[in-house]
């Protein structure tokens, strides 16, 4: 299981930059107790960068799932607090490489560009809902291309099959007319020899 480390930041502290280690399959979080509607804002990158094997979150007073990325690379968080109480920014390393981290992290008025922030989210909300629509088009769109399968194999069916009876309707007619003409013939030559005709 991995050890989780929890630094408590001042207000002081929340506007400069704070640097830390986490440790190899470890975790670190820090703590910053917020009130409703605040803006929480950050800027954090994780040196080495590479190869990194872990996530980001940004976790409310519940530990629900705020903000979460998957990558090394420097990166800018931003949410809009819900509910009030001790939110926290975890950094989780499921790799066997120590980390260090360098954030630092904003809020309310420390908030330079609240116009900017509340774009950042929006435009995150938009790329989710835009990746969701992209999957569901294609969805839409391999259903289509099964359906146009289906819709060409039944049609093949339905000509092999109409062909079929066409030919067969030809071969009863046919086999109907030469027994007709049998009995014709046969009853003819009953006749004769009975000297009937």
């Amino acid at each position: 299981a991995m050890k989780v480390a929890v630094l408590l930041l001042g207000s002081a502290a929340a506007a400069g930059a704070t640097q830390f280690w986490v440790d190899a399959e470890g975790s670190r979080c820090i703590s910053e107790d917020l009130p409703h509607k605040a803006l929480f804002a950050g800027d954090y990158s994780i040196d080495p960068a590479d190869d990194f094997e872990g996530r980001v979150q940004v976790l409310g007073p519940m530990d629900n799932v705020l903000f979460e990325r998957t990558t090394g690379d420097p990166h800018h968080f931003a949410v809009t607090v819900q509910v009030t109480g001790m939110h926290k920014v975890c950094f989780f390393n499921s790799g066997a490489m120590k980390r260090r981290v360098v954030i630092t992290v904003r809020k309310g008025v420390e908030v330079d560009d609240h116009s900017s922030i509340a774009r950042k989210d929006q435009v995150e909300q938009i790329e989710k809902q835009l990746d969701k629509m992209r999957d569901m088009a294609m969805q839409i769109k391999e259903e289509m291309i099964y359906m146009r399968g289906r819709e060409e194999e039944m049609r093949d069916t339905n000509e092999s099959t109409n062909t079929r009876v066409l030919w067969f309707n030809v071969m009863t007619l046919t086999i109907l007319v030469g027994m007709g003409l049998w009995q014709i013939y046969y009853l003819k030559r009953y006749f004769q020899m009975k000297k009937l005709i």
